[in-house]
């Protein structure tokens, strides 16, 4: 996994969104005073990166830069509690001082700081918003490190699982062992018993995954979703996502007889026709299985309990 997977996975960034402590140890965050709002110049301000170096390039975000982005992403966004003020929500328990200007006011702020305010209004980032832009700006030398403070976090949580999971089932086994030695038949066989649930469960959730994955009862027909779960996989196993994608090709070409890259230009997943869902999802299925990973969890996806139990 790498930190560039933020870009691409609208769930890893909901997943993160409310982390937004990381913002702080990356640069300092200069908010409109007494508010959790940036405007679209502080925010373009927050993402750039001036170097001191004169044989550097300054690393520069743009408030038009901004303004694209949200464009493109407004719907997320908004959901974070982007909005439109008045310089009237400001003056409010605030130290402006207000200059009125044609088709603008001026504030100023006792601290020195000072923002022009359209009259039909600002658009206003909160904490949340600020650090989903840095999860979203591609090029920001600031959102970088963001997004690796963010996969650092995640990447951590996710061994931590793993560790939990494997201290578990050292302790079953442990505990088999010493059964095994106490010469107890009882203490062995509910040690034993344990051992196998542990494992059973592991391999009950994976049956589960790609039975509902397989019957179509998850829908992911939306092309960018099995992007998101090639990617995953690929960062779960180490494994390249090109690598992965090219696995995948194969085996609907040796299974199927699907052979997309003979159909056009890439990305060759544009020309999988409706009719060979079916049989991409198994194919991915089964890729999953083979690497022991949940195919749900790929997708960062549930599988409703109604569904599974008619599997």
């Amino acid at each position: 996994m790498n930190e560039t997977q933020f870009i691409d996975d609208r769930t890893l960034r909901d997943k993160n969104v409310d982390r937004f402590e990381i913002l702080e140890k990356v640069k300092k965050v200069l908010l409109i005073p007494n508010t959790d709002f940036m405007t679209v110049n502080q925010l373009a301000e927050y993402y750039s990166t001036y170097y001191k170096d004169k044989n550097k390039k300054d690393n520069i975000v743009t408030p038009d830069g901004i303004r694209k982005l949200y464009s493109l992403h407004s719907d997320e966004l908004d959901s974070d509690g982007v909005c439109i003020k008045s310089y009237k929500d400001f003056l409010i328990g605030n130290e402006f001082t207000l200059e009125n200007l044609k088709g603008k006011v001026i504030l100023t702020h006792s601290t020195g700081m000072s923002f022009e305010i359209p009259n039909r209004g600002i658009r206003v980032f909160p904490r949340r918003a600020i650090l989903r832009v840095g999860m979203l700006l591609r090029d920001s030398v600031i959102a970088k490190e963001v997004r690796t403070q963010l996969l650092n976090i995640e990447e951590k949580s996710s061994d931590e699982v793993k560790v939990q999971d494997i201290n578990e089932e050292q302790s079953l086994m442990l505990a088999v062992g010493m059964a095994v030695a106490s010469g107890d038949a009882n203490a062995v066989a509910v040690a034993t018993t344990n051992l196998i649930a542990f494992k059973n469960r592991h391999i009950e959730k994976l049956k589960n995954d790609n039975k509902a994955l397989a019957e179509g009862i998850l829908e992911w027909k939306d092309r960018n979703k099995l992007n998101a779960g090639i990617r995953k996989l690929a960062a779960v196993t180490g494994i390249h996502f090109s690598k992965m994608w090219n696995e995948l090709y194969k085996n609907l070409q040796y299974k199927y007889g699907i052979c997309l890259k003979q159909r056009g230009g890439t990305p060759y997943v544009q020309w999988i026709k409706e009719s060979e869902w079916d049989d991409v999802m198994k194919t991915f299925c089964a890729m999953c299985e083979a690497y022991e990973q949940s195919p749900t969890e790929m997708f960062q996806q549930t599988t409703p309990r109604n569904a599974l139990a008619s599997v």
